[in-house]
């Protein structure tokens, strides 16, 4: 299962999806609440709980099919991603994360938004114009379809999950094999990000891969081969 990321779609996984595909892997990527519309403000009004129920719904029904579950998430996805396997581990049989969002580089914009939203402006404004450059490095990258603008409110109920897995005691309960995969060039998150999540759980099986010429949806971007010929080769070690 594929999880994509926040304002996205599946579509920023098709090229994974595909690749895994013909590797001889069933792919399931749900559609989170509020995304793939042609209105943001359907996202506005959902939040973490929202999102996680509904790739938890996704893991049982696999789970009834094929005892081998692997999960994987990028940015947003990545966060449900290790919601999962702290909760339901028992199901999964190996996880990776992409552009993991636990610090962010100095004031970006999408950094900005959780603190924003507490201020009473939020009351009328709800979604602010996106900077779709911090996407892709690529300028003729997979393409993929996301919502124009962030969600004030659903970027600050990201920050609050985010707080959650943050915590060492939330990570610790990681046990199961993980690959962790960031670029050092994503203009949002921080590469410590990676590192922070690698150092904190408790996965004996555990790989960090730093990529090199890429934005934050690596799966898109110019190493979207390398992001799967690494996630094939990991996941194939636990079949």
């Amino acid at each position: 299962m594929l999880i994509h990321g926040l304002t996205g779609s599946p579509s920023e996984l098709r090229f994974l999806a595909e690749q895994l595909h013909q590797a001889g892997y069933a792919v399931k990527v749900p559609l989170l609440p509020g995304h793939g519309t042609t209105s943001i403000l359907n996202l506005n009004r959902t939040t973490w709980h929202d999102w996680l129920g509904v790739v938890t719904h996704g893991l049982y029904i696999f789970a009834e099919d094929d005892k081998r579950v692997y999960v994987a998430g990028l940015s947003l996805g990545e966060m449900l991603t290790l919601s999962l396997l702290a909760l339901h581990g028992n199901l999964i049989r190996a996880e990776t994360v992409l552009s993991t969002p636990m610090k962010f580089k100095g004031c970006k914009s999408s950094a900005l938004l959780p603190i924003v939203a507490q201020y009473p402006i939020t009351w009328f404004i709800k979604d602010v114009p996106k900077q779709t450059s911090m996407d892709v490095k690529e300028p003729q990258g997979q393409r993929h379809i996301c919502y124009d603008r962030d969600s004030i409110p659903a970027a600050y109920s990201a920050f609050e999950l985010m707080a959650i897995i943050r915590e060492r005691s939330f990570l610790a309960k990681i046990e199961k094999p993980l690959l962790i995969m960031q670029s050092k060039l994503d203009p949002v998150i921080h590469p410590s990000s990676a590192e922070h999540i690698f150092r904190r759980v408790s996965s004996p099986s555990k790989e960090l891969v730093m990529l090199e010429d890429c934005y934050h949806t690596i799966t898109v971007d110019k190493e979207r081969q390398t992001v799967t010929d690494r996630m094939n080769e990991f996941f194939a070690r636990y079949s």
